[in-house]
């Protein structure tokens, strides 16, 4: 405890001793007053300081030049990197270096979508979209290339189509040499053919390519069941009965059946017949039995030979 000692000098009144106590008093009390200030100044500049900042996004700005796109990007902060594609097809990618970026990219033939991305080195993107139109640009889009098999037909139809030009199709079954057709409507964009299914049973791998007049390429690849012919089962014979049967997925067309010297024939009057049964009376001893079919594609199946011996 502090405390203010007095001694008696004869020259010290007590309304002077009043007049020092309160100038400690009033000393004390603001220099009190300025740390109070002093701390509560110190508070609001921490807490101002803890306060989050808001994050900003890059901006982008995408401009068509002549047959280019002109990409800008400007930001507060540090661009991490800048990412466009064309037509939702492969992405390219930018490294940034620093808080701009100006980059030029060729424009596609055609009608086309881009999209750019720019992400900050905080995580932030922006996207942006547009659209831009440019008929005599560089061609960079692939043709679009259908293959449908049309089993009721026996054929293979492809349709190969460009928006610019289309050059021409190739095609092969398996290991075998490639087919080129390059026979195109009048509008140079669309070829339209028909390729024969293979005349065997057994699966068959198809690939077709389709090129434009810029080498731009697709390629389809399908796996094709090939015809089968017609099967001739191995007849069954009961006593002087001898049955047979004749199948075939697609349809048959007709069935021929010899013995000795005997022929009968019988032809299917529907398309979608690919069953036939019959039985046929066998001669007395030996006999010679020839069996042919055809179905509807046009497919012979080999044909059977066989002895049977009838003994009453």
């Amino acid at each position: 405890m502090n405390q203010i000692l007095y001694e008696d000098t004869g020259n010290n009144s007590p309304t002077d001793i009043k007049k020092i106590i309160r100038f400690f008093s009033i000393t004390i009390l603001v220099f009190g007053l300025a740390l109070i200030g002093f701390g509560i100044f110190g508070i609001v500049q921490w807490v101002q300081s803890t306060k989050p900042v808001a994050l900003t996004k890059p901006k982008i700005v995408a401009t068509a030049i002549d047959n280019n796109v002109k990409i800008e990007v400007t930001h507060d902060k540090s661009i991490d990197k800048l990412i466009y594609s064309w037509n939702g097809g492969p992405e390219e990618t930018v490294v940034g270096r620093g808080r701009t970026i100006d980059y030029l990219i060729e424009m596609p033939a055609g009608e086309n979508e881009l999209t750019v991305e720019a992400i900050d080195t905080m995580g932030e993107k922006a996207v942006f979209t547009g659209k831009y139109a440019f008929h005599q640009g560089v061609d960079i889009q692939t043709p679009k290339l259908e293959v449908t098999a049309i089993e009721a037909q026996n054929i293979i139809h492809v349709r190969a189509e460009d928006e610019t030009e289309i050059a021409y199709i190739t095609y092969r079954w398996n290991n075998d040499e490639e087919v080129k057709i390059d026979t195109v409507d009048e509008s140079k964009t669309i070829i339209d053919t028909n390729i024969p299914l293979p005349e065997r049973a057994g699966e068959y791998e198809l690939t077709v390519v389709a090129v434009d007049k810029n080498n731009n390429i697709e390629t389809k690849v399908s796996s094709i069941k090939g015809l089968k012919q017609p099967e001739i089962l191995k007849p069954t014979q009961y006593g002087e009965k001898l049955t047979i049967t004749v199948t075939d997925e697609v349809g048959l067309d007709y069935v021929i059946i010899r013995i000795n010297d005997k022929a009968y024939k019988w032809k299917s009057d529907t398309d979608d017949k690919t069953s036939f049964v019959s039985t046929l009376t066998l001669e007395e001893g030996e006999n010679k039995v020839i069996i042919d079919a055809k179905n509807k594609s046009g497919l012979e199946a080999n044909t059977m030979r066989i002895k049977c011996k009838y003994t009453p």
